[in-house]
């Protein structure tokens, strides 16, 4: 019986869904945009270090899906820009065509200064399935559920006076 109570106490006590960084090891970064917000997750070996959830004004949800994209990896490096200036990091995305982005010729003035935040850092887009991007994804889609996250009950004066 003693060691169970260690063990519920020690799960209590520590917090086990955030790592600490380390800085001798390399970040990752997963972003994802849907249509109300955008979603990153910054990760060291494989564990979660931080998140980001952000919604998006009317101007930006009517961007098409690869600007949202750029935003989102954009906003996500500027965010965590202390962990990852100087660093060398991945960033994994949903959207194929973003894996080229260093590597193509920049479309118009917008996509331009969004490119621009991104030349002091070293880093590589890859590609992520979104069945594999799965927090950032639901980070993304948080605003979306958002209205149903209300609970009501009809008993709740009896519940209170109980209380």
């Amino acid at each position: 019986m003693h060691t169970t109570f260690e063990r519920l106490k020690k799960a209590m006590v520590t917090v086990p869904v955030f790592a600490i960084s380390v800085f001798s090891k390399s970040f990752a970064l997963e972003t994802d945009a849907f249509g109300k917000g955008i979603g990153a997750v910054l990760l060291q070996e494989g564990k979660p270090i931080a998140f980001m959830s952000q919604k998006l004004s009317e101007r930006a949800q009517a961007k098409s899906v690869y600007e949202r994209e750029l935003m989102a990896i954009v906003l996500a490096i500027q965010r965590w820009r202390h962990y990852l200036l100087g660093q060398r990091f991945t960033v994994y995305t949903d959207q194929k065509s973003l894996k080229f982005l260093l590597d193509q010729r920049i479309g118009g003035e917008e996509q331009q200064k969004w490119v621009t935040k991104l030349l002091e850092y070293k880093f590589e887009i890859k590609y992520k399935a979104r069945s594999d991007n799965r927090v950032a994804d639901a980070l993304s889609r948080k605003f979306q559920f958002a209205a149903i996250s209300v609970v009501s009950t009809s008993d709740w004066e009896g519940i209170e006076e109980e209380v």
